[in-house]
């Protein structure tokens, strides 16, 4: 059975993470899966103000433009402040992994609502262009509402755009990761350390601001309402507090900057006489080296695991706490085998 097992300390780290990306996976396929389906069709009236308003074709931020803001801009934030500041690959790791969480679980939960609820945008006229027998239908039947087979619009993926208002996509996604990389930011700048720097909470702000005014362009271009966006906004925020919140601590936390501690403590594996490998140490499960995370290269692996000296290099003040745990983890382990 040992056999089987992976021996490479840092392989079986990440390899922990396996279902968590298996599971983004899946998130991103039924994404696409749902964006091919037909959003159920409402009826409509053609003297409805609300969505009479014009199409637009051009976005003030498409959708190129806010995969950069939500998804490239934290990662790239993740990555710089992961590697040159605090020099930890696993913070990066489970930095960016929480990311997509929040982003995937975001987008698909705002799909499956745009696709079930079919409510048209405020220029569904414009894009539907109802007609009937060559004329433009300016008045509903007696007693009745027309259906999308008077539209004579030729792109079916304009009209089938138009039936998807709410909520506001733009705006789920952009709080969603633009929420999560200011709770990733506020972590690591410790910013409810009880000693009122305003700066840290101005930096926390931009991000959102940002988000704040994306939404503030749909509602510009026509594209949605403010009921649209506000649900939008509710939806990212929830998921960026929820998938920030599995990785990491809360921000009242005096460890908030570092993430929760690795899953893998199959680093004590037992020979066949039932001894520990002393080959799969937890600075070793850690994938940890000289300079590198966590604890100082002066101190054994073996002193860390029998609880002696603890220090920390490379993850703040909270790096030792961070050690602490995973000792703790692998020491109930050691005697649950016992």
């Amino acid at each position: 059975m040992n056999a089987l097992r992976l021996r490479n300390p840092t392989t079986r780290l990440y390899c922990s993470y396996i279902f968590d990306w298996v599971f983004c996976l899946l998130l991103l396929a039924l994404f696409f899966l749902l964006d091919r389906i037909q959003p159920y069709h409402r009826e409509f009236s053609v003297e409805d103000r609300t969505i009479m308003y014009e199409f637009i074709p051009k976005e003030t931020i498409p959708a190129w433009a806010l995969m950069l803001m939500a998804a490239v801009f934290p990662v790239v934030v993740i990555v710089i402040i992961g590697l040159g500041v605090r020099r930890s690959p696993y913070d990066v790791h489970i930095g960016i992994l929480g990311l997509l969480v929040a982003i995937l679980l975001t987008t698909m939960f705002t799909q499956v609502i745009k696709v079930t609820v079919g409510k048209h945008r405020p220029d569904f006229l414009a894009r539907c262009k109802p007609m009937r027998n060559g004329s433009p239908l300016l008045q509903d039947p007696p007693l009745g509402l027309w259906n999308v087979e008077v539209c004579t619009q030729t792109d079916p993926l304009i009209l089938k755009d138009g039936m998807r208002a709410f909520p506001s996509g733009h705006a789920s996604t952009a709080f969603a990761g633009l929420v999560y990389i200011s709770l990733w930011m506020g972590g690591k700048m410790h910013v409810f350390d009880r000693r009122g720097y305003s700066l840290k909470s101005v930096i926390l702000i931009i991000p959102i601001l940002a988000a704040i005014l994306v939404a503030i362009t749909r509602v510009q271009n026509y594209r949605h309402s403010g009921v649209d966006v506000t649900w939008g906004a509710i939806i990212g925020i929830i998921f960026a507090i929820f998938a920030y919140l599995q990785y990491y601590p809360v921000l009242t936390s005096a460890e908030c900057q570092v993430p929760f501690p690795p899953r893998d403590f199959s680093y004590l594996i037992k020979d066949s006489q039932g001894r520990v490998d002393e080959s799969s140490t937890l600075e070793n499960a850690l994938g940890i080296r000289p300079n590198d995370d966590f604890v100082d290269e002066t101190v054994s692996p073996t002193r860390v695991l029998d609880g002696e000296e603890v220090r920390n290099r490379g993850m703040g003040d909270g790096g030792a706490d961070y050690y602490d745990d995973a000792r703790r983890s692998a020491t109930t382990m050691r005697i649950g085998a016992a």
